[in-house]
């Protein structure tokens, strides 16, 4: 189950409500164990809420997804590489996914988010084990997809040499 909370977008955009911080679920996370709850955007402004609930409830999974602009907003500093580097230390890379945060029309798949988001890992020394879980192998567990399917190449590999 994918939930997301937080900030939404930009013009339009939620920036208050009852329910849009990710600890609104604690319960049903907690009375549900076997239920694995994907968070996006690293919790979209509700970063250091994320990391409690996670703590607390190993079902709760990270998604990296999108450009992460909230990070501009938040009133100490905070940039990707240590998003990731707190999320590994406390949860581990098995808990992490990558997410694209990317359509197919108009703008189509946004390598960007892509390329800044593994060299970060690589950047934070993160072994190439735990990048191919973080990038590919975490979510084709979720969603039962064997690796030797066709076309289950990682993000990461497909990226290695241009990132």
């Amino acid at each position: 189950m994918l939930i997301h909370f937080g900030l939404l977008g930009h013009t339009g955009g939620i920036a208050s409500h009852l329910n849009i911080n990710p600890l609104s679920i604690f319960n049903v996370a907690r009375e549900y164990p076997d239920i694995p709850i994907i968070v996006p955007h690293f919790g979209a402004g509700y970063f250091q809420e994320l990391l409690h609930l996670c703590w607390s409830c190993p079902n709760v999974y990270i998604d990296t997804s999108g450009s992460n602009q909230w990070m501009r907003w938040v009133p100490y500093e905070l940039n990707l590489d240590l998003l990731f580097r707190k999320c590994y230390e406390l949860i581990g890379p098995e808990r992490l996914l990558f997410g694209t945060d990317s359509s197919a029309f108009p703008r189509g798949f946004v390598y960007r988010y892509l390329q800044d988001q593994v060299r970060s890992c690589r950047e934070l020394r993160m072994r190439e084990e735990d990048i191919e879980n973080i990038f590919g192998d975490n979510a084709r567990r979720l969603l039962n997809i064997s690796t030797t399917e066709k076309g289950s190449t990682s993000y990461a590999q497909t990226q290695s040499s241009s990132v």
